[in-house]
């Protein structure tokens, strides 16, 4: 069996596994090519090429995204093509990569930015890609693929569980260890995201995994945001919040919506409000799941550099000195409405939080929260200010900030979150 000249690791598969790998030690930031949608693009297809990565990239560098540690590049389900009829080593698009696979990863990792790709546990993956063909899945391929990944110098695998284990659900946890295993045995450091994993290792999956999903997949409408709210508060386990090395994740961030088909000018078309991205952004950012933001970045609309940008906001997000943030109780917007609490606490004093207040209702309300959701007293005072309206520093000791006495309240719009830090004073 050929292998990829540059492959050096060894390909002895083990049972261990696929952790610890040194790798995702904070939750992983970066684009996914899922929702960049070109002219031209049927946009319910993930389609991809070597120029829209690269000039996502460069993008990147030059709207303050890379900056702020935003350096994933992940490729969907859209890059591979065939096998190699002697090798058996899966190959890409040829023309949507002219210049290789390989030679991309090279070109990105000479300007400090980390490259993944899809594969799936069964013979075929989701999706054509928008081509007429028929995608190879690696079963049955898992230490070639996994071989072939790491001598290309990838940094990211996505496994999805497609084509014909689909149905199979009695193979999959034996499935997901053997691909784990693959993985480490080649003694590259790779972050292994698993779309089903959860389903079939439970609590088990952070042996396995840096990033696993364990809700349905998230699309750019609010009814699925919602959908992936109510998922992560009920599910409140240690397996569902994770750590560093290992991250529950809520799937991609669709801020600004998916590309246009036929714009020719690179617009987007979002599915959600303004206010609805931002819940998403808080949401997923508080709960510490791996961000990696699926529209296009190369046309950044004022929304999405507001919430991409926000420098408090990743500070909280990538900083691993607390656990995750959850779902609280505590939440008040009056009778018949619906609304929710969520919150992390910065330090481990528990002096310091950063809380959103959520509003499922449909039209503004004022929701508020006592200071006992943060288990303080209830004659403590806190100094408080709005986290969207203090992006300029990691650290907004000097923002405009409000002294509260009994808890914290806004005005929030309809699907809208109130992103507030809240600081204790007494």
């Amino acid at each position: 069996m050929m292998l990829p000249k540059r492959f050096i690791a060894t390909l002895v598969v083990t049972g261990a596994a696929a952790l610890p790998n040194g790798v995702a030690k904070t939750p992983p930031l970066g684009w996914s090519s899922w929702l960049t949608c070109e002219d031209g693009d049927e946009c319910g297809h993930d389609v991809c090429n070597e120029e829209e990565v690269k000039s996502s990239a460069l993008a990147m560098q030059s709207n303050g995204m890379h900056a702020l540690g935003w350096k994933y590049m992940v490729l969907d389900d859209c890059w591979a093509y065939s096998r190699n009829a002697s090798t058996g080593a899966l190959t890409w698009d040829a023309a949507r990569f002219p210049s290789g696979i390989p030679a991309l990863i090279d070109w990105l990792h000479a300007r400090d930015f980390a490259f993944g790709l899809y594969t799936s546990a069964g013979h075929e993956t989701c999706s054509s890609g928008g081509r007429n063909l028929t995608v190879p899945g690696s079963l049955d391929y898992y230490t070639l693929d996994a071989a072939t990944f790491a001598g290309w110098g990838v940094d990211y695998v996505k496994l999805d569980w497609c084509g014909d284990v689909k149905k199979e659900l009695w193979r999959g946890s034996k499935l997901h260890r053997e691909f784990a295993a693959a993985m480490n045995a080649t003694g590259r450091p790779m972050v292994l995201e698993v779309v089903a994993g959860f389903e079939f290792l439970g609590s088990a999956i952070e042996k396995y995994a840096n990033t696993w999903r364990f809700c349905i997949d998230h699309h750019d409408t609010w009814k699925s945001t919602e959908q992936a709210l109510a998922c992560r508060a009920l599910l409140r386990g240690h397996s569902t919040r994770g750590g560093p090395g290992g991250w529950a994740y809520m799937d991609v961030l669709t801020t600004g919506g998916a590309g246009c088909k036929g714009s020719g000018n690179g617009a987007h078309c979002p599915g959600q409000t303004d206010d609805e991205y931002r819940t998403e952004a808080a949401v997923w950012a508080l709960t510490q799941s791996p961000l990696l933001v699926a529209t296009d970045v190369r046309v950044m609309t004022p929304l999405m550099s507001s919430v991409l940008l926000n420098r408090e906001l990743l500070a909280a997000h990538q900083s691993t000195a607390t656990p995750p943030g959850r779902s609280l109780k505590g939440a008040s917007c009056g009778l018949f409405h619906v609304c929710t609490l969520w919150g992390r606490a910065l330090s481990p004093d528990n002096s310091d939080w950063m809380v959103a207040l959520v509003n499922l209702n449909n039209h503004t309300l004022e929701v508020s929260a006592g200071w006992a959701s943060l288990g303080w007293p209830t004659n403590a005072t806190a100094l408080v200010h709005d986290v969207w309206n203090s992006s300029s520093t990691a650290d907004e000791r000097d923002a405009p900030a409000q002294l509260m006495t009994t808890g914290v309240s806004a005005e929030v719009p309809p699907h809208g979150t109130a992103l507030l830090r809240v600081r204790r004073q007494q």
